[in-house]
Formats: structure tokens, sequence, C-alpha cells
């Protein structure tokens, strides 16, 4: 078979009907950009369309798609406010009557007027205490439904392109073009694995004759990003050369380093300065991923491997993703560096004009020996002539392609040491795959002399004693965090990305937590719903809070994004000097805040968050000595994830049942460079591909262009 240089994208897709430059533009911003991508879109979910039955009882089958037939009894249009609508129909039949609910489609009440004949179907979702069809399908003489067990799949659209529009544009490039993917893996391989050629896979994705050959696409299809994911290591594997400067430790330096921090270090992070002390004392430069789950002490190793660097006449970079995180660790480093003549700045997207000129001057003079900063380390201005040393925290919140430009700061032709942090832990065989152009360290022990931090799921009516318990902790002198996901009005994004005008509805309907945490509709939480048609926010939470003396005696301040970052870093210097006992927030603080008195974090909303972003939070309790709580408060659609943050503080287990429940997300950092490549669809069963990936390109390394060629903003080392 003869290999290609390229893969052919087959066709433009402004070849297919309809596709004019705005629709173009609306799918490439989804990652479609040429017919090729269109063909290997996934489904979102694989559907057997059902039987029709009696409304009634479709109805108690909640979560359940069903299909009924029923006449329209009446229709009546809501508006939320803004461009936010919905519709609700009155469906009967000779069993009973249900509503069909459509959010922001007016014009659906002018298509179900009263006495019209229809077939439906469509999911059972609860909306205000009752049961209904949640935005359902109408069938209709030009496009009637399969028949019972037919099985179709669902696509899930974005930036203006719905699911069922790219569903059309699919079966209208699978009908033209189903046969032209040509096939770059070896025919051994895909029989070793089970695997049909790309352009059966293809077909047998979009129109499956059974589960078990859509089974076997899916893996077909899941085994391209993870195959370009797989050339990209190899790339950056190959580039991983040129040379850095030594940095050399001796015995008694070390000791002194060692000695220059107010604690003892433990003995998992003497382990790891070890390993970067070998790193350093090396001419190939240190590439070092650094795991350790919150709280483990990864700050004081990268402080250690600055400390090293300067000493040995060397600038440092040490970068986060937000001025929060940035500003926290310039704000706790700033003390132990400058009691050794060491000279640091912080640099964020805040700084005034003046300020800023002033601190780049003294960067590119020489002048400034350790800088702070946030994306604003990228800018031209930003030049340092002894960059020795990368740190970036939260690595994967960066993109590769980000992380390349910050070490290529350096002068000449000197490569630097780059050192990346994560507290999203990694299955270490895992990450030794992922990474494999990197070195994996893992702080796996925390700092002894911790509080027992424990973690409750409060509900019914355990959630008012929230307050009183708040009130005796911050008597005692304590410090308290309660964590609201929303800023105002707006809808913010939860576990999946996204909250839905479902959610909204229905948080209308049963009202705000009040101040004292219950449910219910109270006449804070009435009235400021009432305004947006959603729960209580942030900025509705401050004055719940703010309105309770025992609470607001001990001082409560807010913090969001939105807040001018000056702003919002006095106010969180305010909490961390033990000025405020309470600081209510959005998900801001989920890193970069370490307040040791701290020993309360309470987190609305928790069933519309991750694992990990809730073990982040988490983690902002628990530094100190003294016993501390995470009190959850969410819905019963979370109780297996919210039972296993009570069951466990491992990050290394929730992570692992993250990557089970969620898949890879970002752990390459690839998204924030503009390509979303995720990996593993399914960890369970797609390992084997990951591996088999790997293992290919050692045996055809003439294939790793071709791939990788898929990805050109990440092929940066």
């Amino acid at each position: 078979m003869p290999t290609p240089t390229r893969f052919d994208p087959i066709a433009e897709l402004a070849s297919l009907p309809g596709v004019g430059p705005a629709r173009a533009a609306r799918l490439a911003r989804i990652g479609v950009q040429s017919v090729r991508d269109l063909l290997l879109v996934h489904p979102r979910r694989l559907v057997e369309w059902p039987a029709v039955e009696p409304l009634a009882e479709a109805l108690r089958r909640k979560g359940a798609r069903v299909r009924v037939r029923g006449r329209v009894l009446r229709t009546r249009l809501v508006r939320l406010g803004g461009k936010r609508s919905v519709v609700r129909a009155t469906l009967g039949d000779a069993s009973g009557e249900g509503d069909l609910v459509f959010f922001n489609q007016p014009w659906m009440q002018r298509q179900l007027e009263a006495g019209r004949e229809l077939e439906v179907c469509g999911d059972v979702v609860v909306i205000s205490g009752a049961r209904a069809l949640g935005a359902p399908r109408l069938a209709s003489d030009a496009a009637p439904f399969p028949a019972p067990g037919t099985l179709e799949p669902e696509y899930e659209g974005g930036d203006g392109v719905s699911g069922d529009a790219l569903a059309a544009l699919i079966a209208v490039a699978l009908e033209r073009h189903g046969e032209d993917l040509e096939e770059p893996l070896p025919e051994d391989l895909l029989a070793a694995r089970g695997l049909p050629t790309l352009a059966r896979a293809v077909r047998a994705l979009h129109t499956p004759s059974d589960r078990e050959a859509f089974e076997d696409a899916r893996r077909r299809l899941a085994f391209e990003p993870i195959l370009a994911l797989q050339a990209r290591l190899q790339l950056r594997r190959a580039r991983t050369g040129g040379s850095a400067p030594r940095v050399r430790v001796s015995d008694p330096l070390h000791a002194e380093l060692l000695g220059a921090f107010p604690f003892t270090p433990t003995d998992a992070q003497r382990r790891v300065i070890e390993e970067l002390r070998r790193d350093l004392d090396a001419t190939r430069p240190m590439r070092r991923l650094l795991q350790g789950d919150v709280g483990a002490g990864k700050t004081a190793v990268a402080a250690w491997a600055a400390l090293a660097a300067v000493e040995a006449g060397r600038q440092v970079a040490f970068m986060a993703p937000t001025e929060v995180l940035a500003s926290q660790h310039h704000y706790g480093l700033r003390e132990l560096f400058e009691a050794r003549g060491i000279r640091t700045e912080l640099v964020t997207g805040s700084l005034r004009a003046a300020e800023r000129r002033d601190v780049t001057e003294r960067l590119a003079r020489g002048e400034l020996d350790l800088v702070f900063g946030t994306h604003a380390l990228f800018s031209d201005d930003v030049v340092f002539p002894r960059l020795g040393l990368v740190v970036i925290d939260e690595q994967h919140r960066f993109g590769v392609n980000q992380r390349a430009r910050l070490a290529g700061k350096a002068r000449g032709d000197a490569d630097v040491h780059l050192l990346l942090l994560t507290a999203t832990p990694i299955p270490r065989t895992l990450a030794l795959t992922l990474y494999g152009d990197l070195e994996v360290s893992i702080l796996d022990a925390p700092p002894p002399g911790r509080g027992e931090l424990r973690t409750r799921w409060v509900q019914g009516q355990d959630r008012r004693k929230i307050p009183k318990f708040l009130a005796e902790r911050l008597a005692a002198g304590e410090q308290v965090y309660w964590v609201v996901p929303r800023i105002d009005g707006g809808v913010e994004a939860g576990a999946d990305g996204a909250a839905t005008e479902r959610d909204e509805l229905a948080s209308q309907a049963t009202g705000a937590i009040d101040a004292t945490g219950d449910h219910g509709a109270t006449k804070d939480g009435a009235k400021d719903g009432a305004k947006d048609g959603s729960g209580p926010n942030a900025e509705q939470r401050f004055r719940q809070l703010a309105a309770r003396a025992p609470l607001a005696q001990a001082g409560i301040e807010l913090v969001h994004g939105r807040l001018p970052a000056e702003e919002r870093r006095m106010r969180l210097d305010r909490f961390r000097r033990g000025e405020v006992g309470l600081l209510v927030a959005t998900t801001v603080v989920e890193v970069g805040v370490d307040v040791p008195n701290a020993t309360v974090m309470v987190i609305e909303d928790a069933h519309r968050l991750g694992l990990a972003q809730l073990h982040q939070l988490r983690g902002r309790v628990g530094r100190g000595t003294k016993g501390s709580w995470c009190l959850l408060l969410g819905d019963m659609k979370a109780e297996a994830r919210l039972r296993l943050l009570e069951r466990s503080r491992d990050g290394f287990l929730l992570a692992e049942e993250d990557l089970r429940k969620r898949g890879m997300g970002d752990l390459l950092g690839v998204r924030q460079s503009g390509e979303n490549f995720e990996g593993l669809e399914d960890p369970d069963r797609d390992l084997d591909l990951l591996l088999a990936a790997r293992d290919l390109f050692q045996r055809r390394p003439d294939l790793v262009a071709a791939y990788a060629a898929r990805a050109p903003e990440a092929l940066a080392p």
C-alpha cells in the first residue's frame, strides 16, 4: 500500500449543498474544515426508535426516550426575558395528557395550534415539578419517523449549527464521498485490533446496522485523535534537543537552600528535589512534569528549583494561568526569595502602562532575577537576557505551543529547563504514555501536621444548620469560603461546560437556596431569582449573608472574575491577612488562594462541577493544623460523585474516576492551542488503542508526519 504524505481532505465543504461562507465558518469553529472532518464527526449517542405507547404510561418513565400520538389541546408561550422563552403545548390521548416543552423556539406556538394531530418523540424530563417531553421531534408527512427498533445517531452541534443540521450534512457527505476515504493504516494492524477500514467505519458509524458494528466503527474513529496525539509526541521527542545551561548545586549549597524554607521538606519533596537536581546538572534541557495532589507541596519544590537557577546566575519565569494564582505565588514566595537577595516582580495584564514599562526594562537589563506572571509573559516586550528555567503551574491550562513560546525566550541557541506542575493527577502508567517526551515526578504524600478534612454532602433540613455552624467557626477566629459558581444573572458553566435552559426553568420553579441554606422561595430568594429565572448567584448570596449579623460581624467580601484585577487582589489580600472572616466567591478561588486559617468550604450547585474541580476547591481548606470541613450542596443527580468525595481525599483515585466518566479532556493541553484532540474517548475500552498507536509509529515512522500534520498548532516541542 502506498504511504500517503498527507491526508486528502476529499473535498471542500463548499461543494456540499447549503454550505456557503457563513456556514463554513461556523462549521470551522466546531472543528469541521473539510468533508473528511465532517465524515469523522462522532455522534453524541446512538438512540433506538421506540414504539408508540400511551401518553400516561410514557410519562412514568423519567429519562426515557418515548414516542406518543395525540391531539394538541392548548399552547402557551412564556417569555423569560431577553431572547429566552418557553413554549408549552399540552398533548392529550385516551390515557391522559402531558406537556411538550420547547426552549427558545417561540415559532413553535404557531405550529402547535389546538386540534392538531401529532406524533412526537422525545425524552421524559421533569420541569417545574411535573413530567413532560423536553424539546421533542415532530413527525410529518414529508419526514415520518423510522420504524421501531431503528438505530439512529444523534449529533451535538454548536456555534449556530444544530445537531439536526449536522446530521443532514453528514448524510449528504456520506452519499457523495463515503467511499473516498483512503486508509493509511496497515491491514495487519486493523485485523489484529478487529477494526474496520476508515471507509467502512464511517458508514457504520453514521448508518449503523447494529450496535456491534457501531461500536467497532466508534473504536476505529476513536483511533484517529489517538494517532494524532502520539504523532505529536513523536515529533516533540525528536525536537527535544539542544543544550541548556548547567545548574550545579553542590552539597553545601543544597543544604543551604533546603534550610531557607521555614519548614522541613517531606521525604517525597526531598526525593523529587533530587530528581530535579540531577536534571539541572545536565546540559540536556530538563523537561519534567511534577504531579502532586492538592496541598502536596509542589510550589515548594518549584521554589527550590528557582533558587538553584538564580544562584547559578540564571533568570527564572514562573507562570500561572490566572492573576489570582500568579499573585498568590508572588505573595507567598517573595519573602523566601528576597531573604536571599533575589529580586522578584509580578507581570500581569492588569499592570498600568508605566508600571509594566518599568518592570520590563529592569528585566531586560538583568536587574530582576525571577518574574511571576500570567499570559502577559508571552508579550514581545518581556525579554529575559539570562533565562535558564521556566516553571509553569497548572500546566494543563496552557497549550503546548504556548509553553514552547515561553521557553523560546532564551537568548541565542541556548535552551531552557522546563518544569511543569499539575494538581490534576494522572495514573502513572498513563502519564508515561501520554507525556512520552517528559520525565514524570509524583509527590504522593502531603506535608505532616495537617488537620483532618471532612467532606459532607448536606441535604434537606440539615442545610438550616449551616449558618449556625459557620457563626461558631467564625467566632473561634477561623475563616470560611462560600462558593457559588454563578456571578450574576448569567448562566454559569457546569460540569459539561454549559447550563441548559431546562436547568434555568427548573431553578425558577423550585426557588433559590435561601440564606439559611434551605431550598425554598424566601422573600430575598424569590425577589432576586425572579430577575433572571435562575437560582441564587454570588452577588445575591453575598447580600443575603451580609444581612445576617452573626456572619457579617466577622467581615465579608465578594470575589469574582469580573472584578478589576487590582480590586480582586485587594479583597483576597484582606482575606489572606485575616481581616475578613467570610469570602463569598465564584470558582475563581479554585487555585491560588492559600489561607491556612480557613477551615470551612461551602460549595453550592456542586452537581454542576466535575470531580477534579470540586477536589481543587476543597483543597483551599485543610491547609493548616486545625480540623476542616467541606460542605457540598448539590442535587441528587450528582449523588455518586458527591458520595465519592465524602469517602475519598485521594486525588489519584478521583482522577481515575473522572477519566472513566469524562474521558481524557485536556491532559495534553492541546485545546488551548486551538485544536481539540481529546485522546481516549473511553479509557476502559480504548487504552489498548493508545498503546497500539505508540507501537505503530515505532514500526512505521513514515506515518508520523501525516498524522501530526492534522494539528500544526501543536507541533512545537
